[in-house]
């Protein structure tokens, strides 16, 4: 049976020109949909990371730093940010915030709710809780790569349906993998669902 989105408002532009920590927070539990002519892929948001931009050293844009790469974080808030790691494994963003001021949340992981058989195909396993419990898992779940780099996260092929959590399901903890950060790395700034069997890790 499809998941039903009727009665769900999508997440308004607005939304995302505000600082990463709030849309971080605010977006879990919210569904992201990615729609084509041949399938509807639907995953429930419970893991993110909220990325500060120039004063953050964990950012790929700290000190204002500027690169073919990167430059997309300097658009105004609601584009996507995508970027290989490993050689072969995408990670998804959403940039937020104003103009030049590059600051992103970055989607860590999902519950799959539609299209569970694709994903399946495309990870190549059928064990549920493998497909989208962390960053690289459900972008290939999702068939995420360097085309969607700079799309609008508002579009009517890929959105955020709102449908938020209560602060009271919500932990905050340090972010993963930023050790490099001296000044950063032990921030809250990843934010996931209490409880979830999707989240990465506790």
């Amino acid at each position: 049976m499809a998941f039903k989105l009727t009665g769900l408002r999508k997440r308004a532009k607005k939304f995302f020109l505000r600082n990463a920590k709030s849309v971080a927070r605010d977006i879990l539990g919210d569904y992201l949909v990615l729609k084509n002519k041949n399938h509807t892929l639907v995953g429930k948001i419970v893991e993110t990371e909220a990325y500060l931009g120039k004063d953050d050293d964990a950012s790929h844009s700290f000190r204002g730093k500027v690169t073919p790469r990167n430059k997309i974080l300097y658009s105004e808030g609601a584009k996507i940010y995508t970027y290989l790691i490993y050689g072969k494994f995408y990670c998804f963003n959403i940039v937020v915030s104003k103009k030049d001021d590059p600051q992103a949340v970055f989607i860590r992981a999902l519950e799959p709710l539609e299209g569970i058989e694709l994903m399946q195909r495309r990870r190549k396993m059928s064990a549920l809780h493998k497909l989208t419990n962390g960053p690289c898992r459900w972008t290939q779940s999702f068939g995420i790569n360097k085309s969607f780099l700079g799309k609008s996260i508002v579009s009517k092929d890929i959105f955020i349906a709102a449908k938020s959590v209560k602060n009271s399901k919500i932990t905050a903890a340090k972010r993963v993998g930023v050790d490099y950060a001296t000044q950063s790395k032990n921030l809250p700034l990843r934010f996931y669902i209490k409880d979830n069997s999707f989240v990465s890790r506790r």
